[in-house]
């Protein structure tokens, strides 16, 4: 089972601690060794003792320090070692009272160690601890001094621990004030990246922002996005900093990088290093093409599944400590959550657009569009924008015979067979039941939208295959135009479905164009389709 990924707080503390209780071990080891020799060299046996004491204090730092560690929580590391020391330190003065000063300095070592770590509770009973046990260690220099080991000597192991102790607190100072800085750099990070995100909701943007994040937060030249389609298996470019990488890099199957599906099926990272001749040969090679000799391979999850991977490049050695790589997995995640949102919000808008039988454009987006066309007329003098309103002849009956189910998929077909005419700057859409639009736009002539309408009749004349059935079907098409006039979108398809009931009058099949005599009310001879000279006769005629 793989553990929970370390943040990178706790990766940083955790790495700290390591370093922090190597060094104070070596320093323990050091005093002690001083004393221990002082004692066995004069025969003292008190700096024997206290010898010996740091010493096993400062070995036994260095064996467990990797395990405990490991398997305990940096508090609990922190709080043990911080009262060892100092019980130490207590039982070391009482036995050399000379060195009462370096040791009153020495309780602030683990008072510093413990600052960063250790919960308001656990401190203040560790500060109470430490000022109590700095009383007693001052009050012990009262005491009579080791008669054996000279004055002098005495002075200088005071000194020594002296030196060590003050040299310790500074460091941990030191240390706890880079930390800080650098969460909050990270926190900052973090938020803006959070803050980008929140800015907009376009994918391509999306996978730019976190891939620019990633490759600032853990230094690399450059990383690109990769999305996963499960049901493809292949990898797409999703975003990429600089920018222009993902233009460079065309989309890749598993079986073609192979460091790829390890990284998505493990949830591992993976560091290909190019002058490793151990490493995978394409990723290799991928490096080499580059110009960059090092690739960090990171996954990326959302909700329990894999949804990509980062890839980052650099040009010469670079090392990678815990906590950058810490962070580059929080941001990973950042950038999964923003592949799949991004996905989600493709879907929601496509639903919200289009219509779900046949996948075209539905009422709200196609009189979106048409009013864009009419507007966009008044910068293209002489430009003309078209609407075909097409309406299947006598799809009840096909409905009633054949069912609903064969009725929806001729609907699917007519669909299929609509976008086949238009050009890809034009739109089709479904409002519903039967009835489909055509928006053209910038047309030259008056005679393109009948050419068009030409086209659409013959297109849907043929027949159609449904589970086996041979079907044919017409439609009655009514076209509607303007140039720059002021007409609205709900005007130019209301003119063309005034136009469309005057082709089905004129006997279906065939398209009439509108004419302002078409307002004239059912009765007269206009609205029975007495329009001839716009009429487009079906195919078979």
């Amino acid at each position: 089972m793989r553990g929970t990924p370390l943040s990178p707080d706790e990766a940083t503390r955790r790495d700290q601690i390591r370093r922090v209780l190597g060094l104070l071990g070596a320093a323990a080891v050091m005093f002690g060794l001083m004393e221990l020799a002082a004692g066995l060299g004069l025969g003292s046996l008190r700096a024997a003792i206290v010898g010996a004491i740091w010493v096993g204090f400062g070995a036994g730092l260095g064996l467990v320090r990797g395990r405990i560690l490991g398997r305990t929580s940096v508090p609990a590391v922190v709080g043990t070692v911080a009262l060892a020391m100092m019980i130490s330190i207590a039982v070391g003065t009482l036995l050399q009272p000379s060195a009462a000063s370096a040791a009153a300095t020495a309780l602030l070592i683990p008072i510093a160690l413990a600052l960063p770590h250790l919960e308001t509770r656990s401190l203040r009973g560790l500060m109470l601890l430490a000022w109590a046990a700095t009383a007693g260690v001052d009050a012990a220099r009262f005491l009579p001094a080791d008669p054996v080991l000279p004055r002098g000597l005495l002075e200088l192991l005071s000194l020594w621990g002296l030196v060590l102790a003050t040299g310790l607190v500074l460091y941990l100072l030191y240390q706890s004030s880079e930390r800080l800085k650098a969460s909050s750099r990270e926190f900052g990070r973090l938020f803006q990246l959070s803050s980008d995100l929140a800015a907009t909701t376009d994918p391509g943007v999306l996978g730019g922002l976190v891939a620019r994040h990633l490759a600032e937060a853990i230094g690399f030249d450059d990383c690109v996005i990769y999305a996963f389609a499960l049901e493809t298996g292949r990898l797409t470019p999703f975003g990429s900093h600089p920018a222009g990488r993902a233009l460079e890099t065309e989309p890749t199957s598993l079986e073609t990088r192979p460091a790829l599906g390890r990284v998505l099926r493990d949830r591992v990272r993976v560091v290909i290093d190019a002058a490793d001749a151990q490493t995978d040969p394409t990723e290799r090679s991928r490096l080499r093409a580059l110009g960059r000799d090092l690739t960090l391979l990171l996954p990326l999850v959302a909700r329990s599944e894999p949804v990509g991977v980062a890839e980052l490049t650099i040009s010469g050695h670079h090392a990678v400590d815990e906590r950058r790589l810490a962070l580059a997995r929080t941001l990973a995640f950042e950038a999964a959550m923003a592949i799949e949102n991004g996905r989600l919000y493709q879907q929601l808008r496509h639903l919200a657009l289009h219509d779900p039988l046949t996948g075209l454009a539905n009422r709200s987006l196609f009189f979106d569009r048409a009013e864009h066309a009419l507007r966009r007329l008044a910068r293209h003098e002489g430009a003309l924008v078209a609407v075909l309103f097409i309406d299947l002849d006598d799809f009840k009956a096909v409905n009633d015979t054949l069912g609903h189910a064969r009725g929806d998929r001729l609907l699917a077909l007519v669909g299929g067979r609509l976008r086949s005419v238009l050009r890809p700057a034009d739109t089709v859409a479904r409002l519903g039941g039967d009835e489909f639009v055509l928006l053209l736009e910038d047309l030259a002539s008056d005679e393109e939208a009948l050419v068009v309408a030409r086209r659409t009749i013959d297109a849907l004349a043929a027949p159609y295959d449904l589970a086996g059935q041979s079907v044919r079907i017409s439609a009655s098409i009514g076209v509607a135009q303007r140039i720059a006039d002021g007409a609205t979108a709900a005007g130019l398809v209301r003119e063309a479905d005034l136009a469309m009931y005057s082709a089905k009058q004129a006997g279906k099949g065939c398209a009439v164009r509108f004419s302002p005599d078409l307002h004239e009310p059912l009765g007269t001879g206009a609205a029975r389709g007495e329009v001839t000279p716009q009429r487009i006769e079906r195919p078979d005629g």
